[in-house]
């Protein structure tokens, strides 16, 4: 079923909306319908990361602290609370990545050597690590010569 889905019919006067002698006009409205998929911020890899670092829901919610509780926890993983901006800085730290690898990458889907440089790894090191690899993807040295 498409997410745009929503017809209307709007009743209105000449005067207001300056459409001549009519006083009926129809109007596709495009409503935001929002997919299964997409609730309460669409998907993320929460549940994954949580497998990945082998931490279950009640360690999350007590490392959380707080009042947070597994039953809250629960419902970030299934989606039946939102995962926003404030629970990704609060968790990510716990599971030994960032706000935005949870969001847009499966731990399982990535190299572990890779996920583990980059989450020890400072501000400083993380943009030595980005010049590093754009280096060994051009296929250069940095010296003039090839690999």
């Amino acid at each position: 079923m498409s997410r745009y889905s929503q017809i209307a019919n709007v009743v209105s006067s000449p005067n207001i909306r300056n459409i001549g002698n009519y006083s009926i006009c129809d109007v596709s409205h495009n409503a935001n319908m929002v997919d299964e998929d997409d609730k309460n911020g669409g998907p993320n890899h929460l549940r994954a990361w949580m497998r990945f670092r082998k931490v279950k829901g009640a360690r999350l919610a007590e490392a959380l602290g707080g009042n947070v509780t597994p039953g809250m926890v629960s419902d970030l993983v299934n989606s039946n609370r939102a995962l926003s901006a404030k629970w990704l800085r609060r968790i990510a730290p716990h599971l030994k990545t960032t706000p935005g690898l949870l969001l847009d990458h499966d731990p399982f889907d990535l190299d572990e050597d890779m996920i583990d440089l980059w989450t020890k790894a400072n501000d400083v090191q993380r943009h030595q690590i980005i010049d590093l690899a754009k280096v060994v993807i051009k296929g250069r040295t940095g010296t003039g010569g090839s690999v």
